[in-house]
Order: C-alpha cells, then sequence, then structure tokens
C-alpha cells in the first residue's frame, strides 16, 4: 500500500540519513538549464515538410507532347496546302518540294520510331503522311488546267497502286498459308524441336532462328521466310514483348540476307541475275 511505502522508505533513510526521501512526491530529474530536444517534433515537422519534387518527368511530359503536336501540325499543314491549292509558289517551286517532301516523310518517320512515347497511333500517321504528300504531289501537275499534267499524275499514280498493289497481293496469300498452317498445327513439330534445342534458355533462341531464317529465305521468299519465323518466334517466347521484338529485328535482318545470298530466294535478286548485272563470281 502507499502507507506501508513510505514507511519503508523512510525506515531506509534512517539507516542513510544523507539521503532524502519523499514517498508522497514523484521523484523529479535535476534540472540543468539545458532545454531537452523534442525529437517528436522535429520528425513531425520534417514529415510535414515540401518535397522537393524532380522537374524531368514533367519536361519529358512536355517535350513528347510538342513533338506530337509539331509533327501532326506539319502533316494537317502541307494537307491542307495541297487541298487549297495555296500558296502557288511553293507549290509550283521545283527546288523547295523535294525539301518539304524529305520534311515530311522524315517527320512521319519520326512519329512512328517514337509511337510509344507520342501516343499517336502509326498506322494513323501513315495514313496522313501518305495522304498529304500524295495530294501535295498531285496538285503540282495542275491535272485540272493542263492535259500534260492530267497525263503525269495519272501516271505516277498507276505506278504507285502497282506497287502497292504487288506487295499487298503477294502478302495476303502468304499470310493466308501461314495463318492455314498455324490452325491446323503445322508448325508444333518446329517449336517443339526448338524448344528441346534450346531447353528453357532463350539466348539460344536468337542464333537458332536466325540460321533458320537466313537458309528458309534462301530458298522461298523473303517475306514468307520472315512470317514464318516470327510465327515460330511467338509460338517459342510467348508474351515476352522485349525478347520477341529484339529476336524480331534479327530475324528481319536474317531473310535479307539470306535472300541476297541467292538468286532464288529474293525477287530483287532474281531480277538481277536474269539482267546480268550479278555474277557467280562476283559474288
Amino acid at each position: 500500500t502507499p502507507r506501508s511505502g513510505g514507511r519503508a522508505a523512510r525506515a531506509r533513510a534512517g539507516d542513510r540519513p544523507w539521503i532524502q526521501v519523499d514517498a508522497a512526491a514523484p521523484e523529479s530529474l535535476p534540472s540543468t538549464g539545458a532545454s531537452t530536444p523534442n525529437f517528436e517534433s522535429e520528425l513531425k515537422g520534417s514529415e510535414t515538410a515540401p518535397k522537393r519534387k524532380s522537374r524531368l518527368p514533367g519536361a519529358m511530359f512536355a517535350c513528347r507532347r510538342s513533338l506530337k503536336v509539331l509533327g501532326v501540325t506539319l502533316i494537317a499543314l502541307v494537307l491542307l496546302v495541297g487541298l487549297f491549292n495555296f500558296p502557288a509558289r511553293l507549290i509550283d517551286s521545283k527546288a523547295l518540294k523535294p525539301h518539304l517532301m524529305t520534311v515530311l516523310f522524315l517527320t512521319g518517320l519520326v512519329l512512328v520510331v517514337l509511337e510509344d512515347h507520342v501516343g499517336v497511333n502509326k498506322a494513323a500517321i501513315m495514313l496522313m503522311v501518305s495522304a498529304s504528300m500524295w495530294t501535295f504531289l498531285a496538285v503540282g501537275f495542275h491535272p485540272r488546267t493542263t492535259e500534260k499534267g492530267h497525263e503525269e499524275l495519272t501516271h505516277h499514280l498507276n505506278k504507285g497502286l502497282l506497287d502497292v498493289g504487288a506487295i499487298i497481293l503477294f502478302l495476303l496469300p502468304a499470310m493466308g498459308v501461314v495463318e492455314s498452317i498455324d490452325h491446323f498445327d503445322g508448325f508444333a513439330v518446329v517449336t517443339h524441336a526448338i524448344s528441346k534445342a534450346t531447353q528453357g534458355r532463350k539466348d539460344l533462341l536468337m542464333p537458332i532462328l536466325g540460321v533458320l531464317c537466313f537458309f528458309m529465305s534462301a530458298v522461298i521468299d523473303n517475306l514468307t521466310a520472315t512470317i514464318v519465323c516470327l510465327k515460330l518466334l511467338r509460338h517459342a517466347v510467348g508474351e515476352d514483348k522485349h525478347l520477341r521484338h529484339t529476336i524480331g529485328g534479327l530475324v528481319v535482318i536474317a531473310a535479307n540476307a539470306g535472300g541476297a545470298w541467292s538468286p532464288v530466294g529474293d525477287v530483287t535478286t532474281t531480277m538481277l541475275w536474269l539482267a546480268n548485272k550479278i555474277t557467280v563470281g562476283n559474288t
């Protein structure tokens, strides 16, 4: 009890008279005159203090937004110049027209490369660029006023449509055949052989698919070999987008190298061989 505790304290103090104990009053620390630092208040103050934010994300966002706005604005301006046929000096200038077309194409190419950062779909960018370039090129021939300009524009349109149509008509059957083979698990044997050869090591996929695409493109066309190897790559890698993009770039390089190595695998090389532009000794 408090009373018995007080008597015991006084009894101990009687044995040692130089110690004075007051059981009723709480013990207090001697005051030295120096104030004890309040760590809790300092910690609270440091937490509430405003933190300095990095300006790098804001600068990157502003740079991406500026690039997007400038690129799309340039493409739209060229399209409007072609549609309204104004100013005529810019349209009829033979010195400025090639430079403007080059700048327009490079702008579209940069926007396509930076698609993930700019946030504009590359298909939309290339459609805008192609529409602007063709419109600007078409009004330069003045097909409404001169017969010669109409004939030249028709010639260029036929040539462009022929080249694009030939590629599309080749790609559609090739992709259809590859998709049909994949639908009936035609690549299962090759995929199983690649998986068994790599044994889970993804670093072996690059040389295996590169060599396979190189020799395959020497026998079949480059585009078909690329489509087949990319389909095999998708089955072997799965959802690893970064690795798929890396190996896919090598597959394209290997397909072009293999097609140029053999006169059978590349249409352009076949044409060069038939025209006696290249020979066995020179290659």
